[in-house]
C-alpha cells in the first residue's frame, strides 16, 4: 500500500511539473510568435545526446541572424549570480537556495548544438529568460532577461549570418539527432543529470 501511495505521488507530482514546464514553455513560445517576425524556425524541448550523457534545451530559434538558444527559468524573489559563478542564489522570503547557474548551463546546450555542424561561434546566441517575478540583482550579463525583454532581444540589429539554405541545413540536423519526444526521453535525461551530479560530488 505504502508503494501505491508513493507511485502514485510520483506521478502527481510529476504531472503537476510537466503542467508548469508546459505553461513556461508556452508562454515564451507566444512571446517569440507574437514579436519574432525575421525568417526562423522554433524548436521545443530538444534532447541531445552528448557524451556524457544528454542534454536538455528549452528552445532553440534558426534565424537568418544566429542561433538563439533558450533557457527559460521561473523564479520569485531575488536572485544573485554573475555568468561566471557555478550557483546562482534565490532569496525568497529570507529563504536562500543555489540553483545552477543557467549561463554555464545554456553554454553546454550550444556546444551541442555546435557539434552538429561548423559555424562559428559568434552565430550562436545565447539567451537565459526569467518567466517569472524574480528581480535580478547583480549583473548576470545582455543574455539574461527577463519575458518582457525577450522581443527587443531577438529583433536587436544583428547582421544576416546564414541563407536559407543553411538554416534548413541546421534544423534538419538538430531534427535527425534529437531524441523522442516521450516520457522515456525525459526520464532517461533526468537519471543522466542524476549520474553526472552524483559524479561530480564523489
Amino acid at each position: 500500500m505504502a508503494f501505491l501511495i508513493a507511485a502514485l505521488a510520483g506521478l502527481l507530482c510529476g504531472a503537476w511539473w510537466s503542467a508548469q514546464l508546459g505553461r513556461r514553455q508556452g508562454a515564451v513560445a507566444a512571446t517569440i510568435k507574437r514579436t519574432f517576425h525575421r525568417p526562423h524556425k522554433l524548436m521545443h524541448h530538444v534532447t541531445l545526446p552528448i557524451r556524457t550523457g544528454t542534454t536538455e534545451i528549452d528552445h532553440i530559434i534558426v534565424a537568418d541572424t544566429g542561433v538563439f538558444v533558450i533557457e527559460a527559468k521561473h523564479y520569485s524573489g531575488w536572485v544573485f549570480g554573475s555568468a561566471g559563478d557555478a550557483k546562482w542564489t534565490q532569496v525568497l522570503y529570507r529563504t536562500r537556495r543555489q540553483f545552477q547557474n543557467p549561463v554555464r548551463q545554456n553554454y553546454g546546450h550550444i556546444k551541442a548544438i555546435q557539434a552538429l555542424s561548423s559555424f562559428p561561434d559568434q552565430h550562436y546566441i545565447s539567451v537565459v529568460v526569467f518567466t517569472g517575478t524574480a528581480q535580478l540583482k547583480t549583473d548576470m550579463g545582455p543574455g539574461v532577461i527577463h519575458l518582457a525583454q525577450l522581443g527587443d532581444f531577438l529583433n536587436a540589429p544583428r547582421p544576416v549570418v546564414f541563407t536559407r539554405d543553411q538554416m534548413a541545413l541546421i534544423v534538419g540536423r538538430i531534427e535527425l539527432s534529437r531524441l523522442d519526444r516521450s516520457a522515456e526521453t525525459d526520464e532517461q535525461h533526468i537519471n543522466n543529470v542524476q549520474n553526472r551530479l552524483q559524479r561530480r560530488h564523489r
